[in-house]
């Protein structure tokens, strides 16, 4: 059985990108401490006009406020669920 991969961090920047909400996950990158795979999304990433995307991203401020996966937005969790993050 495959391992879940753990979530780092969940980001929300109130808005001011497309990518509203950001979710770090799994182990750094080699030679990093910062450099993580993750998600980010808007609030309707279902939808035809909606957003989410699996990136590489940098920990930090720059991701907006700190919260916590129950702050997401349904749709948002529904995305983390299907993906086995949570």
């Amino acid at each position: 059985m495959e391992k879940t991969p753990k979530i780092i961090r969940v980001y929300d920047n109130g808005g001011k990108t497309q990518d509203r909400y950001t979710v770090y996950y799994g182990e750094p990158y080699e030679r990093s401490k910062t450099l993580y795979d993750c998600l980010t999304m808007d609030k309707t990433p279902f939808y035809p006009l909606g957003f989410c995307q699996h990136l590489t991203g940098c920990l930090g401020r720059h991701n907006g406020k700190q919260i916590t996966v129950k702050d997401l937005p349904k749709d948002c969790q529904a995305v983390l669920k299907n993906e086995g993050l949570i």
